[in-house]
């Protein structure tokens, strides 16, 4: 089986597994409905993957439209005001400030935090997306696929933040615990170093118990 194939398997594997842990899937009983999404969350860390410069607004606009094209939401930046879901007990700032904020964020998270351990630097730009919160729908969404897509980049294993995580992850949001967000981080890539080895070796044809190393296996399956 060729690397490119392999690569692919596991995008489509980690993307149904993330899929269902998004909890508003529980809700979309029609079938079509669920596809729907899991198509356009597709489309979406695609587009993400796909683009090795730096991020920028343009893309949080493109991919909330994405996320959001089955649901009757406005497009583009947010334009009201909102919550941020009855277990936050932050206030979003104003959609005034959402431009300078989101640009303020991208330039601390290229130019002020690459030198950081990368899992600190995920999750304080995780924190103060949410914080933010930039569209009037999909914000988890967004950022949970943002947050996957740069570890992805970086050849980590990306973190999955299912809905049993939902009361920790709100907690870090809350208190803006970037340090125990950071290690909540490191423990879930770590269990998907564990899950993208397994995966590869049943590809593979290979044994579970069989020796292979896996940072050999993390730059192949996930470096561009």
């Amino acid at each position: 089986m060729s690397e490119n194939l392999i690569k692919n398997k596991y995008i489509s594997f980690f993307i149904e597994r993330f899929v269902y842990s998004v909890t508003e899937l529980e809700e979309l009983e029609n079938a079509e409905q669920r596809n729907l999404l899991m198509l356009n969350i597709l489309e979406a860390f695609s587009y993400l993957l796909g683009n090795m410069d730096y991020l920028n607004i343009g893309d949080v606009i493109r991919t909330g439209n994405i996320i959001n094209e089955s649901y009757d939401v406005p497009q583009g930046l947010r334009r009201i005001g909102v919550t941020a879901g009855n277990k936050a007990v932050f206030t979003p700032i104003h959609p005034s400030k959402i431009p300078s904020e989101l640009n303020m964020l991208f330039y601390q998270y290229y130019h002020m935090w690459n030198e950081l351990d990368p899992f600190l630097r995920e999750a304080m730009f995780n924190v103060k997306y949410m914080r933010i919160h930039p569209l009037e729908d999909g914000n988890k969404r967004s950022g949970k696929l943002i947050l996957a897509s740069n570890m992805w980049k970086a050849c980590i294993p990306p973190a999955i933040i299912t809905k049993e995580d939902t009361d920790d992850y709100y907690a870090f949001l809350n208190s803006q615990d970037y340090e125990g967000f950071a290690e909540f981080l490191r423990q879930r890539s770590n269990l998907e170093t564990n899950t993208l080895c397994g995966f590869y070796k049943i590809l593979r044809g290979l044994t579970l118990t069989e020796d292979i190393n896996s940072e050999e296996i993390k730059k192949l399956v996930l470096s561009k």
